[in-house]
């Protein structure tokens, strides 16, 4: 991977890819999965939060909100721990 970096720098992620499904025996560890918000809901328990981390151009408020104000105007806290 180090040579290919060297010569072609755009086929490092693909390499990285398959070094990983190949030495893991699974395509779990490459693949995102879409969740949805029900689903991590089901999951969280009240000492167990929900944490978003987010990309830049990623904002999941306005779904959070209305996810929220489906399920019988729950409550919402929300705290920002980076620059926005």
């Amino acid at each position: 991977m180090i040579v290919l970096r060297c010569f072609r720098p755009d086929r490092v992620t693909f390499a990285i890819r398959n070094f990983v499904e190949a030495g893991m025996k699974s395509k779990d560890y490459i693949l995102t999965k879409a969740a949805s918000l029900a689903e991590i809901y089901e999951e969280s328990r009240p000492t167990l939060p929900i944490i978003f981390v987010l990309t830049p151009g990623v904002d999941p408020t306005e779904l959070l909100n209305r996810f929220a104000r489906d399920r019988d105007n729950m409550k919402i806290n929300s705290l920002s721990l980076g620059k926005g």
